[in-house]
């Protein structure tokens, strides 16, 4: 009998719901975070429709961070793939606390066409929409060198 090893894969398509914000590990490495809000409507069992947002943070890296700060924008669309990852640390209180993300392996800038930008000024080869070398690679880096 076959054993299939764990899965942590994320697929979603969402707006931004703030600016991106770029900072730089001490070693110079770009990471870039931003939330994205997926929606999804749904009949109930009293045959009424509910709207239901999801919202998610995401964590870009490298190259596809600085691309990932240039040219979005809060209520630009996006397709992101990546793996869920999770923070914990301990409030003021003493509580534990967690907070889950994804790390994204490619952003997709799915609605710049009327926005000015030229395509090849955002999907240029190795860049935004295709992972950089090495990104399979554990990025796990300590609170510390994460400078936001």
């Amino acid at each position: 009998m076959a054993t299939f090893g764990d899965l942590n894969s994320f697929v979603g398509i969402g707006r931004l719901t703030r600016d991106p914000e770029l900072r730089y590990t001490p070693a110079g490495k770009g990471v870039c975070k931003f939330g994205i809000a997926i929606n999804r409507t749904y009949r109930n069992q009293e045959g009424d429709n509910v709207d239901e947002v999801l919202f998610i943070n995401v964590t870009t890296w490298g190259k596809q961070a600085e691309n990932c700060s240039q040219f979005l924008k809060k209520g630009r669309r996006v397709a992101v793939s990546g793996e869920l990852r999770s923070n914990s640390w301990q409030d003021k209180d003493g509580n534990k606390r967690v907070s889950y993300e994804i790390s994204a392996r490619t952003v997709q800038f799915l609605d710049l066409k009327g926005s000015g930008i030229a395509p090849e000024e955002y999907r240029g080869e190795g860049e935004g929409n295709v992972p950089e070398e090495g990104t399979s690679e554990d990025i796990s880096i300590s609170e510390d060198d994460i400078p936001f």
